[in-house]
């Protein structure tokens, strides 16, 4: 990465590099390949009309392995009335019964459900107030019932998890159990109607993930101590509860290292048994005519960016993922609930442009070799190495017996700020390891001249202490491999043998 030198402020931060290689690979390509899952909210609306010439829908198929509807799957909107429900924003998205597929499941991608309670007045179907005087705490039990098994039921098998109840602590302490807000729920059936809540959606798909979904928990705090305290207490009661959503609303104020509050907060509840998902995170900065008042917050907010999924992959897999509340500043809620005093706040800019925090997760995902000469080496054949033919301009490679001591044996390999890595011989840097006919069953790998292919940038993930697997961008779920008992190198599907994990050996 590059310096860039704020002589105004003295200071130097990390910031985006100054020329790429191409565009960047993609965070679901690194996010995948290190096994975590990267989410984005996304305004249904926008799939629909595909907006902004399909760079809204491109982004998202490009970053994300999962989404979460920021509206159109919450109570107030499916939850029309006593038995009526609006179904037409969750069976666009995931399908219904008479049409199984959605987008979800066109585009490959899954969707946890947002949510099947949110108790707040303000969020609340508005019939269910309306009526509220009329309805007993028996009746108030069973339309909770109705309505959790109705939904859950009829998206069965299709979510990855549930936000059970969202929201329900209040921001300061009360004589309320567990400081839970006043609300409709609340007033009917006690701190019951969250017990409630998660037994009828475990009953209803005994398979689907449920979490608790708060904000304002992210470090040691008092809603913190009283939302353990909630899901303690519903663990002792018998209920299911996975895990605790963790929404991560944040400025560029924060800072987050191993061993602060915000590990340390993380980790009890790990201790307690409950797993943990980043949310809703967006990292807002200072603003002033819709500009940030100090440029250099983007840059702050980038690698703060990248200390939040350091978080995450740290505690993985008690961690399921990370998911960003939006991923473009065009479309954010920052700027309209701050009443514009806040904003930018998440990784592309409103004309989809990746800033210093995409960057900066791309980095801490994929980079995982520090530049430098290496001698690449199968797993199953550790005593030869990687090498270019004396007659470099044939482009030919194989494996070689010996220690690698030649030049055309040894491989500079450095970061291409795009996500991968270029590999060139030391006996010829103008060329660069390249595959071809990737998508054939066996394809081929060789050298030819640098000139920012797909197929010459590659894609390293960390196999074990030094090994790894080496795959071509152009087909980055398949690798490089030894043909076995040859010296015969290919590309092929990964299965994860010793033929197809490299060991490199910095030289």
């Amino acid at each position: 990465m590059h310096c860039v030198i704020l002589l105004t402020l003295g200071i130097c931060l990390v910031s985006v590099p100054s020329i790429l290689a191409q565009d960047p690979i993609g965070l679901r390509v690194s996010a995948t390949l290190r096994d975590i899952r990267l989410g984005t909210a996304v305004l249904v609306d926008n799939l629909q009309k595909n907006v902004d010439g399909g760079k809204y829908i491109a982004n998202i198929k490009k970053n994300y392995q999962w989404v979460v509807a920021e509206v159109g799957m919450k109570p107030k909107q499916i939850w029309i009335g006593e038995n009526k429900y609006n179904w037409a924003t969750g069976d666009w998205l995931i399908g219904s019964p008479s049409n199984p597929i959605g987008w979800i499941q066109q585009n490959g991608l899954q969707l946890r459900g947002h949510n099947l309670l949110w108790p707040g007045n303000n969020f609340m179907p508005t019939w269910l107030l309306q009526q509220e005087s009329s309805i007993t705490p028996d009746k108030a039990k069973s339309l909770l019932e109705d309505y959790i098994t109705t939904v859950v039921t009829r998206y069965r098998g299709k979510i990855a998890g549930w936000d059970v109840v969202n929201e329900a602590i209040d921001d300061y302490d009360s004589s309320r159990p567990f400081n839970l807000r006043d609300s409709f729920w609340f007033r009917k059936l006690g701190r019951d109607f969250i017990k409630y809540a998660f037994i009828f959606a475990h009953n209803a798909d005994p398979n689907v993930e449920l979490f608790y979904n708060e904000y304002g928990i992210e470090r040691t705090s008092l809603k913190a101590n009283r939302t353990l305290e909630l899901v303690n207490w519903l663990k002792s009661e018998g209920v299911t509860v996975h895990g605790v959503g963790m929404q991560w609303h944040i400025d560029v104020s924060k800072t987050v290292t191993p061993g602060d509050s915000y590990y340390q907060n993380a980790q009890r509840f790990i201790d307690q048994g409950f797993d943990i998902l980043v949310t809703e995170l967006d990292i807002s900065v200072p603003m002033r005519n819709g500009k940030p008042i100090n440029p250099a917050d983007i840059q702050k907010q980038g690698v703060l960016y990248r200390s939040v999924l350091q978080y995450a992959l740290h505690f993985h897999p008690k961690c399921h993922g990370l998911l960003t509340w939006g991923f473009t500043d065009r479309y954010s809620w920052i700027p309209s609930f701050s009443n514009n005093t806040k904003g930018d706040a998440l990784p592309l800019d409103a004309s989809y442009v990746p800033k210093p925090g995409y960057f900066q997760m791309q980095e801490e995902l994929a980079r995982v070799l520090a530049d430098g000469v290496y001698c690449l080496s199968p797993k199953s054949q550790p005593n030869k190495c990687l090498g270019v033919s004396s007659d470099v301009s044939s482009g030919n490679i194989q494996l070689y017996d010996g220690t690698c001591t030649n030049d055309n044996q040894k491989w500079n390999i450095s970061w291409l700020d795009d996500g991968t890595y270029r590999l060139s011989p030391l006996s010829a840097n103008t060329r660069a390891l390249s595959a071809y006919n990737v998508t054939s069953t066996v394809g081929g790998v060789q050298t030819t001249f640098w000139s920012f292919n797909d197929n010459q940038e590659w894609v390293l993930t960390s196999a074990e202490n030094k090994v790894y697997r080496v795959g071509p961008r152009g087909a980055w779920l398949r690798v490089m491999t030894v043909i076995s008992g040859t010296a015969d190198v290919r590309i092929v599907d990964y299965t994860s043998t010793n033929e197809q994990n490299w060991i490199l050996t910095s030289i």
